[in-house]
């Protein structure tokens, strides 16, 4: 009896011990970057720790580039997988890769290539460690070289766009959200004390959530990617932001625009987010986005509001606006205009819109 007890312990321990091999995170150690051949480029990102499987990686095509998002696995040390090796012949095709953690367990790997590659650009396989060749477990992406002709066989015909991430060239099944940078071109929108512009705040932090949330799976569409007048300069105001409504694809999930706030009193101060009267699921989502901007933004809560400004009223979709701040506060101007202050509200854009779709877009 005795011995039968101590086999069924031996039994659970090992299985205990298999179960916590199996459930270890894998992490990233590395990305090399090399032309396999004249017209292939391989990518190998290379992990330790917990084995990846086939349903661990999914992958999204892009414009000019593609998304690989990682389940159990973490980004690692950013000190060594950013020390990227993509060698001379490879950055001829590729642009930049980019490492996010975009959840627990969860790591998104965005690739941005140079030109087009078709529909059928990329294969992705595992492949084991090799000790032989003192090789970590890898992910390795083959991508084909192919002239933009032979992947857009109309591009004489099609104005081809210049944004990475425009939806509208491809079909994918991602949530869709418009990032509306507030002002631009001619419109410079309030201008601070030491003469920082609300239209560059606007423009840096919606680039910087465009990458964050592009890199999560998202599908986003910018109204502007640089500092123009999205319809032309000296229209009258309506026509402006009715152009701005006009850049939303009819499937859009969420519209969220993009400004800094000001006011004669030097003294004010604060976040604050808006939704359009009797829109239960833009509420939510400016009350998310209040909550996340003052998370990691740490500033006073001037509340969630609604009002009728033109973008939010007239969008066919559940939108907010965004006051990331007043920039005729001094303090406030400083954090507004610094790039690690406009990355931690990019980043609150990002959790928001997480939060938003974890919950169905409901309260």
């Amino acid at each position: 009896m005795l011995k039968k007890i101590l086999t069924c312990f031996t039994l659970l321990v090992a299985l205990a011990f298999a179960s916590t091999a199996s459930a270890k995170t894998a992490e990233l150690t590395g990305i090399n970057a090399y032309d396999l051949d004249a017209r292939t480029v391989r990518i190998e990102i290379s992990y330790r720790g917990g084995p990846l499987k086939e349903e661990d990686i999914s992958s999204r095509p892009l414009l000019k580039g593609m998304t690989l998002n990682l389940e159990n696995c973490s980004p690692g040390k950013p000190g060594r997988v950013l020390n990227k090796q993509i060698q001379s012949g490879a950055r001829d095709l590729i642009k930049e890769i980019d490492i996010n953690e975009t959840g627990k367990k969860q790591t998104s790997v965005l690739i941005k290539f140079k030109t087009f590659i078709g529909s059928d650009g990329a294969t992705i396989n595992l492949e084991p460690a090799d000790r032989k060749e003192k090789k970590d477990a890898r992910i390795v992406i083959d991508v084909r070289k192919v002239d933009v002709d032979e992947a857009w066989p109309n591009s004489g015909k099609l104005e081809r766009p210049d944004d990475p991430y425009s939806i509208d060239d491809y079909n994918g099944d991602g949530k869709i959200v418009v990032l509306d940078p507030g002002h631009g071109g001619s419109d410079s929108g309030a201008i601070g004390p030491t003469g920082v512009r609300e239209k560059d705040v606007a423009l840096s932090v919606s680039l910087k959530a465009q990458k964050l949330l592009a890199a999560a799976g998202y599908h986003v569409v910018m109204t502007r990617t640089t500092d123009i007048d999205v319809a032309a300069p000296g229209v009258p105001d309506g026509v402006e932001l009715q152009t701005r409504v006009d850049k939303s694809p009819p499937n859009t999930d969420i519209f969220i625009s993009v400004h800094c706030n000001a006011f004669s009193n030097s003294g004010a101060n604060g976040v604050e987010t808006y939704y359009a009267p009797a829109n239960s699921q833009g509420a939510h989502l400016a009350r998310l986005l209040n909550e996340e901007l003052l998370r990691l933004g740490g500033l006073h809560n001037r509340g969630v509001k609604s009002a009728r400004f033109y973008v939010i009223r007239h969008s066919k979709c559940p939108a907010s606006l965004i006051e990331l701040g007043f920039i005729t506060n001094h303090r406030e101007e400083k954090l507004l205009a610094d790039e690690d202050y406009q990355q931690k509200l990019a980043q609150a854009i990002l959790n928001a819109v997480n939060r938003y779709f974890n919950q169905g877009g409901n309260d």
